[in-house]
């Protein structure tokens, strides 16, 4: 059973390969992260370092 958790936070669909997600989780738990922080952590660095190199505007 999975339990609703309140957040703000939008929901995507993500499609990975499946040694991709399996060498995730392991990061992620190497790291004391779920899977889905471990993503959105890399994500915002990924758009931190694209900002900064002007491949994204500050809209």
């Amino acid at each position: 059973m999975v339990t609703p958790v309140a957040t703000s936070k939008k929901r995507i669909s993500l499609y990975l390969d499946e040694e991709l997600k399996y060498e995730l989780e392991k990061l992620a738990k190497a790291r004391k992260r779920s899977l889905s922080n471990l993503i959105e952590v890399i994500c915002e660095k990924e758009l931190t370092e694209a900002k900064s190199k002007g491949e994204v505007g500050d809209d």
